[in-house]
């Protein structure tokens, strides 16, 4: 029986979409392992993952930088400097032996890896075991004239990240945070959102544009979704991580106000403080919404341009908001943009007025609408669980 081991970085956002790439695989006999540095076997197993390991003694993904203090984290540059340098160029170097003992254990046919999980490669390429990346980003795919904060943060950090591999004999190449693959990396997009920040410039041929990946088991409840009585419903989630941002959202409340708009907010630990608030009845605040099922029924999504959220809402046909906080997320409020998809805007500092103009435009029949669904269309009919996977099995001995 072939077997594949996936290795994934802890959060919820880099997991997820490689749940439909190990079901498709299951599908057709293999056998598949998850790998992290961090014990998350409950968090996995909540998820449909059989089969976990994780090295000796791992830590539990620790809840410390989320919300209030993630949020500092953001709004200090040193500080966030300094977490992406210990994320993508020491704190690797402390995983590379450990994920290499349960490569040599385990004996995967492949391995396929996050692509900013650099231990899995390390540790695959000196195990003998042929690897290939499946980004949770859209950084394999960006052009080579973007420039962003991260960019040049990951520039400078380009001298420690290749020491990291030089150190056991390797060479690597990297797009942003990703190490690329030589046998080939799989984005979870197409074209329809690509090409047009591309302007005509080809992806890498070793860069396979699959489509988006939305399998896997990411919710047990339907949503209530009744309080919106008819209303157009406006979602809005910061992601998993950085839901603490009560500013937005009281923003957001009182564009529901004066829009007459419903409004679901995935607003974390927060949730408990607004529900004891008089917020209008089309008003409703959870700690997390089952996020697929939520945009199946909404006119619009605000994010913080998380690619996997972006992924999905598109997948929906659901024109965005993107309001970055960090890393590569203006990068994916480019890719919307530019693919006339829905728009970009600085939530923290942009007049009301110009909020509400952004969301009666996402919430009308307009031309965002119609390139989101556009690109779902496209998204359709490109299996990115389906594509990604065959990228691994084309790798086995």
């Amino acid at each position: 029986m072939t077997r594949i081991l996936i290795v994934t970085l802890p959060e919820r956002g880099h997991y997820h979409p490689l749940l439909g790439p190990a079901e498709e695989l299951s599908r057709r006999g293999a056998e598949v392992v998850f790998a992290c540095s961090h014990d998350i076997g409950d968090d996995l197993a909540d998820v449909g993952v059989e089969r976990f390991v994780a090295p000796p003694g791992a830590a539990p993904l620790s809840d410390e930088l989320r919300g209030a203090e993630l949020a500092r984290l953001l709004a200090d540059p040193e500080a966030l400097r300094g977490w992406i340098r210990d994320m993508l160029a020491i704190g690797p170097a402390r995983h590379v032996e450990p994920m290499r003992a349960i490569v040599r254990e385990l004996r995967p046919d492949v391995v396929a890896i996050d692509a900013m999980a650099y231990e899995g490669a390390i540790a695959a390429e000196l195990e003998g075991v042929p690897w290939v990346g499946w980004a949770t980003s859209l950084n394999p795919a960006i052009p080579a004239w973007l420039d962003s904060e991260l960019i040049r943060t990951l520039r400078a950090l380009d001298p420690v990240r290749h020491a990291l591999f030089a150190e056991f004999g390797l060479r690597a190449r990297f797009r942003v945070s990703d190490v690329l693959s030589p046998r080939g990396t799989a984005v979870f997009a197409t074209d329809a959102l690509i090409a047009p920040t591309r302007a005509g410039e080809p992806v890498d041929d070793d860069v396979h544009l699959v489509g988006p990946s939305l399998g896997g088991r990411r919710s047990h409840a339907s949503p209530d979704l009744g309080f919106a009585d008819g209303r157009p419903l406006i979602y809005a989630s910061f992601g998993s991580q950085a839901w603490h941002q009560p500013q937005r959202f009281e923003r957001l409340f009182e564009a529901a106000r004066t829009l007459d708009a419903a409004l679901l907010v995935a607003a974390g630990d927060l949730a408990a403080e607004y529900a004891a608030q008089n917020l209008p009845a089309h008003v409703r605040c959870v700690p997390f919404a089952p996020q697929l099922e939520v945009l199946a029924h909404a006119r619009a999504l605000v994010t913080h341009g998380g690619a996997n959220s972006v992924m999905e809402a598109l997948a929906a046909g659901v024109p965005l908001l993107v309001a970055p906080l960090c890393n590569d997320q203006p990068h994916n409020r480019l890719f919307v943009e530019r693919a006339g998809a829905g728009l970009g805007i600085d939530l923290d500092t942009c007049a009301q007025d110009a909020l509400l103009s952004a969301l009666r435009a996402l919430l009308a029949d307009g031309r965002e609408r119609t390139a989101a669904q556009r690109i779902a269309a496209s998204y359709a009919a490109s299996d990115g669980a389906r594509g990604a996977a065959e990228l691994a099995l084309r790798c086995c001995p």
